[in-house]
């Protein structure tokens, strides 16, 4: 699987809330760091947190662009979500930047601007 393959079945993936499902996507040592909260650390923890995503605020993400060079992948997405204090209908926008070790994300490092 290439990179962009990988990139894309991961998004399918989050959008599902399977945590088990996005894990397999990452290295078991895997890390996702954030600019507004500390990395998660390992697949388990990042399948956990994402499934967490949906269930909670029901996050639906989408990839609006996606370039791949080399053993890297970026891409630019939005985020559907529902405040969970309103009720009300949110959007993100951000950033992702992923490198892919045999096949899997070994590291993904999201930047984003948190829309009110």
């Amino acid at each position: 699987m290439t990179g962009t393959e990988r990139v894309r079945a991961y998004y399918e993936s989050l959008n599902t809330g399977d945590a088990e499902a996005v894990s397999a996507h990452f290295t078991a040592d895997a890390a996702h760091y954030y600019t507004r909260l500390g990395p998660h650390e390992g697949a388990q923890t990042i399948g956990e947190y994402a499934a967490l995503g949906v269930s909670a605020i029901d996050a639906q993400w989408y990839i609006e662009n996606l370039i791949e060079q080399g053993d890297q992948v970026a891409i630019e997405w939005t985020m559907t979500w529902r405040d969970p204090k309103s009720g009300a209908k949110r959007l993100d926008r951000g950033t992702e930047w992923f490198l892919i070790r045999d096949g899997r994300i070994a590291e993904v490092r999201a930047y984003h601007h948190g829309g009110k």
